[in-house]
């Protein structure tokens, strides 16, 4: 990736919403092993995915989750080397 990116990291859109588990967790992980180093991924889902924040700190993922509603939630994944990025990106506009 271009040092441009690294200010202004791209978000890769993926929504589980309508999946059953555990194709949920499944779909999220396969975004994962091919997101590029820059990139995050943001996840709409259909309730906090407990069970996948072990598998991703087990990765050196980060993650960031956001309530909408009682049936919608936005969970931002991404390296830790990028959370200083992603506080100063996304953060405050998480949705």
């Amino acid at each position: 990736m271009r040092d441009s990116n690294r200010a202004n990291p791209e978000l890769v859109l993926l929504d589980v919403r309508e999946l059953a588990p555990p194709e949920p967790m499944t779909a999220i992980l396969s975004a994962l092993a091919i997101l590029a180093p820059q990139q995050i991924l943001k996840v709409s889902h259909r309730r906090e995915p407990f069970p996948l924040y072990e598998r991703l700190e087990a990765a050196d993922w980060c993650h960031h989750c956001k309530k909408i509603n009682e049936d919608f939630y936005v969970i931002h994944i991404f390296k830790h080397e990028n959370k200083s990025i992603f506080k100063q990106t996304y953060e405050h506009s998480a949705e």
